[in-house]
C-alpha cells in the first residue's frame, strides 16, 4: 500500500509525542506494508498517545498472520476479553512501554462494526474501500476524511437510541465529538462523500446522512436524534446481528449490580495466566511493589493481588488461636506446645487454601501478583515451622504427625511461573524498618542477600534504589514473562 503525506495530517498543537512502543508500532506497520488504518479515535491521539484511550485498527483480513507478527516483536500479548464483550471479527493486544502509565492497547478490526456486544450490531460491508484510501498521519494510517465522516456519522447516529433519548438527552459522547465532526467537515469534499456514499452504502442516501449529520448538532432536540438513528438502523437492517445473549445477560447483571454498588471485574484474559511471586525481606517493598503492579496491570487485565504470608483465616484457624490464647492464659505450657503446632498446621492449610485460589485464577488467564510465596529457598521467611526456627521442643508420635502434616501443604504448592527477589542490603533494611527489632530485620535480610537466587530460577531486582526504578524494572521482567 502506498503511503501518501497530506498536508492536513499533521498533529494538532499540543499534541503530546508519539512514546516510543507507539510510534514503532506504526514505523512496523509502514516497514511491513500492512494494509490498515485507525479508522476510529486518530483525531484524538492526547487520548491513545498517553495509553487513556484505545488504538483502533482496521486491517485487512488477509494480513491477519503479518499483524500477529509485527505485534508479537513488540512485545504486544493478545488477550481474550471478558465474555460478552467481544465484538465479531475483533482482536485485542496489549502492549507494556515503561513511559506509561497504562498499558496500551490495540483493538484490531477486519470488519468494520458498528455497535457494542449486547446491543444489535452493523457491519456494512465498506472496509476494502477505507483501506484503499488509507494516507499516514502523524504516526498510523488514516482513512479519507470523507470516509472518516461517513463512520463517525453512522456510528454516533446508531448510538441514538430511545433509552439515550429518554435518560441522557445531551449525552457527553455527543458533546465530545462536536470537534472532531467540525474538523473533519472542513477537511472533506462534499463530492467525494456522495460518492462514497453511493458506491459504497448505496442504501444509506445522501438525504438520511444529512439528517443525521444535522441531528447530532449539539443544539438539536434528542426526539431528532433518535427519529434519525432509528431511520438509519432501518436502512442498515440488511447488515444487522443481534447481540448473543450471554453479552445481553452480562450486560443487564453488570447494570443492576452497578445500582447497589457491585461491579464485576471485567479485566481481559490472556492465553496463559501466571503467578509472579514477589520475594524478599523486610522493608525490601514488597507490598508497595505489589499494590503498584496490582493497580498498572488490574485497569485492563484479570489480575489479582494475594499474600501468601497472611492468608485469610479459616475458622478453623480461629479456633486453634482461640485455644492457643486460652492455654497460655492459664500456663498449661505442655498442652500450648501442641496446640501452637496446630497453629502452624492450619496456616499451613490456609496457604495452600490462597495457593490453589490463585493458580486456578492464573490457569483461567489472570494475573497473580503474590507476595510471601513459599518456596523452598523463601521458607526461611514462609514455610513450615522448622524452616522459621519456631517448631516446639516436643517430639513424639503425635508433634511428628502434625509436622508432617504441615509439610506436605508445603511439598504440594509448584513454584510459581515468575520468582522476583526485592534484594535490600542489611543495613538499609534496618534503616527502612525502625519500628521493628535491628537484629530481627538484620538477620533475616541477611539470609535474602546470601541465598543463591539464581540457583532456584530466581531475578534479583536491586531493591535499593529509588521506587520509580524499581518499579520500572519488574514491569519490564513481569512483562517479558507473560
Amino acid at each position: 500500500m502506498t503511503l501518501v503525506q497530506r498536508p492536513h495530517d499533521q498533529p494538532r498543537p499540543n499534541t503530546p509525542a508519539a512514546p516510543g512502543l507507539v510510534r514503532r508500532l506504526g514505523d512496523a506497520l509502514a516497514a511491513r506494508n500492512v494494509p490498515y488504518c485507525q479508522w476510529k479515535g486518530g483525531r484524538r491521539p492526547e487520548r491513545w498517545l498517553t495509553g487513556a484511550g484505545d488504538i483502533d485498527l482496521l486491517v485487512d483480513r488477509t494480513a491477519q498472520p503479518l499483524l500477529a507478527q509485527v505485534l508479537g516483536t513488540l512485545g504486544f500479548k493478545r488477550v481474550e476479553p471478558s465474555a460478552g464483550r467481544t465484538l465479531p471479527g475483533t482482536e485485542s493486544y496489549f502492549g507494556y512501554d515503561p513511559d506509561l502509565m497504562r498499558l496500551v492497547n490495540v483493538h484490531v478490526h477486519y470488519r468494520v462494526v458498528f455497535g457494542r456486544p449486547w446491543t444489535t450490531t452493523y457491519a456494512p460491508p465498506v472496509e476494502a474501500a477505507i483501506l484503499a484510501s488509507a494516507s499516514r498521519r502523524f504516526v498510523f494510517q488514516a482513512p479519507a476524511p470523507e470516509h472518516e465522516l461517513v463512520l463517525l456519522v453512522l456510528r454516533l447516529a446508531l448510538q441514538c437510541t430511545a433509552r439515550d433519548t429518554l435518560l441522557r438527552p445531551h449525552p457527553p459522547w455527543l458533546l465530545a465529538a462536536q470537534t472532531t465532526l467540525e474538523q473533519l467537515e472542513r477537511e472533506v469534499s462534499r463530492s467525494e462523500v456522495i460518492q462514497f456514499l453511493t458506491a459504497q452504502l448505496p442504501s444509506v442516501d445522501v438525504a438520511l446522512f444529512d439528517r443525521c449529520r444535522r441531528a447530532l448538532e449539539p443544539d438539536r432536540p434528542a426526539w431528532a436524534r433518535y427519529v434519525a438513528g432509528r431511520a438509519l438502523r432501518a436502512r442498515l437492517a440488511p447488515f444487522a446481528r443481534r447481540p448473543k445473549t450471554v453479552a445481553v445477560l452480562m450486560a443487564l447483571a453488570d447494570r443492576l449490580g452497578s445500582l447497589v454498588g457491585y461491579h464485576r471485574r471485567l479485566g481481559a484474559r490472556l492465553p496463559r495466566g501466571s503467578v509472579v511471586a514477589l520475594l524478599g525481606g523486610d522493608g525490601a517493598g514488597k507490598s508497595t511493589c505489589a499494590h503498584a503492579l496490582t493497580a498498572w496491570l488490574a485497569p485492563d487485565l484479570a489480575t489479582m493481588h494475594a499474600h501468601l504470608g497472611r492468608p485469610p483465616r479459616s475458622a478453623a484457624t480461629y479456633a486453634v488461636g482461640a485455644a492457643l490464647k486460652a492455654s497460655r492464659g492459664v500456663g498449661w505450657a505442655g498442652v500450648t506446645a501442641y496446640v501452637d503446632l496446630l497453629r502452624h498446621v492450619c496456616t499451613a492449610r490456609d496457604r495452600y487454601r490462597l495457593y490453589r485460589k490463585t493458580h486456578r485464577f492464573a490457569a483461567a488467564g489472570g494475573i497473580v501478583i503474590a507476595e510471601r510465596y513459599p518456596i523452598p529457598a523463601n521458607y526461611f521467611l514462609a514455610g513450615p515451622s522448622a524452616a522459621q526456627g519456631l517448631g516446639t521442643p516436643v517430639d513424639n508420635r503425635v508433634t511428628r504427625l502434625l509436622r508432617r502434616r504441615e509439610a506436605l501443604y508445603y511439598e504440594r504448592m509448584s513454584p510459581p511461573d515468575a520468582a522476583i527477589v526485592l534484594q535490600l542490603d542489611p543495613e538499609t533494611a534496618v534503616r527502612r524498618k525502625p519500628e521493628e527489632p535491628s537484629e530481627y530485620v538484620r538477620g533475616r535480610a541477611q539470609v535474602v542477600w546470601q541465598t543463591d537466587w539464581a540457583h532456584v530460577g530466581a531475578h534479583v531486582i536491586d531493591a535499593g534504589r529509588v521506587l520509580p526504578e524499581v518499579l520500572r524494572d519488574v514491569k519490564s521482567h513481569i512483562w517479558g514473562r507473560l
